[in-house]
């Protein structure tokens, strides 16, 4: 005797046009976040910090890499040469 609920082929096969494009959507964001993170030039505690986020936080993750992740680093000054200062002369 079986309790509970069974999930057969058929029902299955219902489920997945909507779940496939889910997860490839989820696959690509994903290794997308993490490929961009991995090439960038910051800090290894930031990308530490990152990767988790990226990793633990199933499509939330790289969206929010997207969204602040990558801020951190496009407001980082490109160059090393200090703004020039204008001086007023009365």
């Amino acid at each position: 005797m079986h309790y509970g609920y069974h999930i057969g082929i058929d029902e299955i096969g219902n489920w997945l046009p909507l779940i496939l494009p889910i997860v490839i959507l989820h696959l690509i964001l994903f290794s997308v976040a993490l490929w961009d993170l991995l090439k960038r030039n910051q800090s290894r505690e930031y990308k530490w910090m990152w990767g988790m986020i990226i990793v633990l936080i199933n499509m939330i993750g790289p969206i929010l890499y997207f969204i602040f992740g990558r801020r951190h680093s496009i407001d980082a000054p490109t160059s090393s040469k200090p703004a020039s200062k204008k001086v007023w002369k009365s």
